[in-house]
């Protein structure tokens, strides 16, 4: 039990599109199953009816006698959604996203690749009403690559805003999903030790035609 209080200092949760991630290439980005195609058009005016995002966090470290890693998962869907998203076909505007998150993340702790102890825990947070503009480039039939961050984030530090990535598209009658896959690995010291990163997260918007 000596390692708890680290695997609990250490253990963050990783939510959707924060800004220390990066973005993969929409290319690699997969289409899913269902019904749903790529014939349609982003323009107009959508109401953002969700997000689902599942996230996953890996933290590792040596303690100076041990391999320790702790592993940090969540899968969620945003409650209290509301705002609409405007695209023109280079442009697209947010106004008064908003949306809830109140869900649990589970945690393990390894110690040279034991597993030693696992939890579950709570967390909540809200973004408020927000509006911004992003300009953003087609890329395919399918997919578009925003040049900013227009969707806000939730992180363990509070909220973010999203950094500039690509979105792959579907469409469903009057649906749209923006999908998109983030993937970062970093290097840094943590009070005193080398800690190792990686962070993964696939974030869905589902958006309604107006």
């Amino acid at each position: 039990m000596r390692k708890l209080t680290p695997f609990l200092l250490l253990g963050s949760i990783l939510l959707a599109m924060t800004s220390c991630q990066k973005e993969k290439s929409v290319d690699t980005l997969s289409h899913g199953s269902g019904s749903a195609g790529s014939t349609g058009s982003e323009k107009g005016t959508w109401k953002f009816l969700f997000m689902q995002a599942a996230t996953s966090q890996t933290i590792e470290y040596k303690d100076g006698i041990d391999d320790v890693k702790t592993v940090t998962i969540s899968d969620y869907t945003t409650e209290n959604n509301a705002g609409t998203v405007k695209f023109d076909g280079s442009k697209m505007t947010a106004t008064g996203l908003t949306y809830s998150v109140d869900a649990m993340a589970k945690g393990y702790l390894y110690t040279n690749g034991v597993l030693e102890d696992s939890l579950e825990f709570p967390f909540a947070a809200t973004v408020p009403p927000t509006s911004s503009t992003a300009s953003y480039k087609k890329a395919g039939a399918d997919s578009i690559y925003v040049q900013s961050g227009v969707f806000t984030g939730i992180g363990s530090g509070g909220t973010t805003q999203a950094t500039p990535g690509g979105y792959k598209l579907k469409f469903n009658g009057d649906k749209m999903t923006m999908t998109t896959v983030y993937d970062d690995t970093k290097l840094e010291f943590v009070m005193g030790m080398s800690q190792k990163t990686i962070s993964h997260a696939v974030v869905v918007l589902t958006l309604q035609k107006q």
